[in-house]
């Protein structure tokens, strides 16, 4: 793990000296899409499960909220952010949240608790300016 982040950690130095040589003043953004299910579990799988419309999805990153979005009818999102305030995502340091009570979706489902996710995503196009990530499995957590 250790190494991870050190490498994610190079590619990110490298990505800041790029944008400081060439005159810009931000490294880009971040791009987050998915679906957010209707479900408890661990690592929930969002092909069986309902999707969960209306949610409200947040980006925290070190414990703040970073970026947010809802989700649309068919439990699907998309959130953007600057890359100069979410470079924490490149080394495991943010998680999605929906603290929205599952039972808005499913009045048998428990009315506390909420979804959370790591991301994950391919590190190809750091450079390009647009960094894309995905939740990398949500899970049901009591609050």
């Amino acid at each position: 793990m250790a190494s991870k982040a050190a490498f994610l950690l190079a590619i990110a130095t490298l990505a800041a000296a790029c944008a400081v040589s060439s005159g810009q003043t931000k490294f880009g953004k971040l791009v987050i899409t998915g679906v957010v299910p209707c479900n408890t579990g661990t690592l929930i799988d969002v092909a069986t499960s309902p999707a969960f419309p209306d949610a409200n999805v947040e980006l925290r990153c070190g414990g703040n909220v970073v970026a947010g979005a809802k989700t649309r009818s068919n439990g699907s999102f998309a959130m953007e952010a600057d890359m100069t305030n979410a470079l924490a995502a490149l080394v495991g340091g943010c998680e999605l949240v929906v603290d929205t009570p599952l039972v808005k979706c499913d009045g048998k489902l428990p009315a506390a608790g909420a979804l959370v996710s790591y991301l994950q995503g391919p590190l190809a196009r750091l450079l390009s300016g647009v960094f894309q990530l995905a939740p990398a499995g949500f899970s049901f957590q009591m609050s």
